[in-house]
């Protein structure tokens, strides 16, 4: 006959059964499906953009983000270590490695250990990629790290035109060695044909200034004729830029007042629009609207499909806004008038032109 034991035994029994449970369960390697659903529920926080100008609110929604970003970035490495064939897993971790730009000897061990363990043989490139974009993001990287990093992506991704091509295009634009760029520059247009376009776009932009710069459209707004042919005598700043551009829009007041103060003294300003086609949004409703709203007064060239729009994209223009100046004569003086307008406008407008020239 089993003896009952006494209550205060029993219930000291059962605590310490039920401790022993949870420890177990604890010490339990959690599964991948609880690891995804961890991952699913950890989302960024959503922006206010009416609350953009709220430096406080922006620094708390950062340091929100930052702290998602490392819990997903945590949770991926347990996936991996759970399941590292899961079919989510490549994805995640090209998410995870963009945070790893100031690890790179782990992230050169995680890209590796990865593509091994998950069997997927394009991690090693897009690791190579990330480190590509790591190289881009880190100011004051030497060009030379940079160049090596798209060439270590370049041997993984030897027909990548829009990614290898483009960074080689990239490298070339911002080396002052003028041997170089050009070596650079005939090895896009052997390796990276799509890219061509875009090589014969940045000598356009080295060889044109100087000769006359030609340009005819109708106006976005009014419809109104323009062309440089009637400009001339003017001096003609021609802005590159977008509605959905941060830097083109921050820059626009001053744009205004530089307008206001030299439109009745021989100026003109042209924008050329690199706004979307009309169903991607902020296409040509979106710059009517905003021209109104702002009271732009100069004309705008709507072309109308974004980055790929025929002239833009004939001048090389990777970056906006881009300034043109075009002098009197109706030559192109620069084709890097950003952030200087203030002081080439009035020594362009001192200087006669070159017709009234002839006779000296």
């Amino acid at each position: 006959m089993i003896p009952r034991p006494a209550p205060r035994l029993l219930a000291l029994a059962l605590v310490a059964f039920a401790t022993t449970a949870a420890a177990q369960e604890a010490a339990a390697p959690r599964t991948a499906e609880a690891v995804l659903k961890d991952l699913d529920s950890a989302r960024p926080p959503a922006f206010d953009p009416t609350r953009q100008e709220d430096k406080g609110y922006v620094e708390t929604f950062l340091a929100e983000m930052g702290k998602v970003r490392e819990k997903r970035g945590a949770l991926t490495r347990e996936l991996f270590q759970i399941e590292p064939k899961n079919p989510r897993l490549p994805k995640l971790l090209l998410e995870r490695w963009r945070d790893m730009g100031d690890k790179p000897e782990e992230l050169d061990r995680e890209i590796e250990e990865s593509a091994v363990g998950t069997g997927d043989a394009t991690l090693r490139a897009e690791g190579a990629y990330v480190k590509v974009i790591h190289a881009f993001s880190r100011p004051g990287e030497p060009e030379a790290r940079r160049l090596k990093a798209v060439e270590a992506y370049a041997a993984l991704a030897p027909k990548d035109d829009v990614r290898a091509g483009g960074f080689l295009c990239t490298i070339a634009e911002r080396t002052p060695d003028a041997a170089q760029r050009l070596a650079i520059e005939e090895r896009v247009l052997k390796d990276y044909p799509k890219c061509a376009e875009r090589v014969r776009g940045s000598r356009r932009l080295r060889e044109a200034v100087g000769k006359p710069f030609e340009l005819e459209f109708a106006d976005a707004v009014t419809g109104r004729s323009i062309r440089m042919a009637d400009l001339k005598g003017k001096v003609v700043v021609v802005d590159f830029w977008a509605t959905w551009c941060g830097p083109c829009v921050a820059e626009m007041p001053r744009m205004k007042e530089l307008y206001a103060q030299f439109k009745d003294r021989g100026v003109e300003f042209i924008g050329v629009s690199l706004d979307y086609p009309e169903e991607q949004g902020h296409g040509l409703t979106k710059l009517k609207e905003y021209v109104a709203k702002n009271e732009i007064a100069w004309p705008q060239y709507y072309q109308g499909k974004g980055w790929e729009s025929d002239f833009s994209k004939s001048w090389g223009i990777t970056g906006i806004p881009q300034l043109f100046v075009v002098g009197p004569d109706g030559l192109l003086v620069s084709t890097e008038g950003r952030g200087k307008l203030d002081k080439m406008i009035p020594e362009l407008l001192a200087k006669e032109p070159a017709a009234d020239r002839k006779g000296d």
